[in-house]
């Protein structure tokens, strides 16, 4: 009497199966498309606001008080350096639409809709090196693209007075390090004998959208400052 109804049972499971399969795969394709545009335009919105209320809170005259020269001053010593978390100017990426502060300090809460800049290097447009990382997929980084860059491209530094464009020497996606690989923050990066007579911008970023320990890096030479 039970055998006529294992058939329509077997047929009901599988239509369950299929069912569970579908809604997962549905599930793991919008977490998919959250992490790759709703994360993102969240982190831009968040980066815009951000930066608007850097730019509200630039003294009036700031701009009068600049020197477009490549000879500027050193970098301040650590113990001088801003609060973690606050922004020292705001960078773009050449072809993006976002504009990401930059923020004192490498830990999650500067890193968060920004870019890190590492206090001991130095500050926009000094003589020297500003070392800045920022996060790549699936974060919503401010450095997502930083792969696609190439030697000649142009990153944009700002702050309340200045204006700074930095060329691309060495592209991110040609050099790979490791997190020891201390001498890349260096005045000179890989040169620590010679001393620095322009400024330089070093982009880090972990190499992978998966974990792990690789990190791109580029390096960028002042190429142009005007004031704002």
């Amino acid at each position: 009497m039970k055998a006529p109804n294992a058939r329509p049972h077997a047929a009901w499971g599988f239509r369950v199966a299929v069912v569970i399969v579908v809604v997962v795969a549905l599930a793991v394709a919008g977490f998919g498309v959250w992490q790759l545009w709703g994360v993102g335009h969240q982190a831009a919105a968040k980066a815009g606001d951000a930066g608007d209320a850097y730019l509200a809170s630039c003294p009036a005259d700031a701009s009068s008080n600049g020197q477009p020269s490549p000879t500027l001053p050193a970098p301040l010593p650590p113990t001088s350096a801003p609060p973690e978390g606050s922004i020292i100017g705001l960078l773009t990426l050449p072809g993006s639409l976002t504009t990401w502060p930059i923020k004192v300090g490498t830990g999650d809460d500067s890193l968060d809709a920004g870019v890190g800049w590492y206090p001991q290097t130095a500050s926009p447009g000094q003589i020297g090196n500003m070392a800045v990382v920022g996060r790549r997929l699936p974060s919503g980084g401010a450095f997502d693209s930083i792969l696609s860059l190439s030697t000649g491209d142009q990153v944009v530094v700002e702050t309340c007075a200045m204006r700074y464009t930095y060329t691309i020497s060495v592209a991110p996606r040609d050099l790979t390090v490791q997190p020891d690989a201390t001498w890349v923050l260096g005045a000179v990066p890989g040169q620590p004998s010679v001393v620095p007579t322009t400024s330089w911008l070093t982009l880090i970023a972990n190499q992978d959208v998966l974990p792990s320990s690789d990190r791109a890096v580029g390096f960028a030479k002042l190429s142009d400052a005007v004031l704002r």
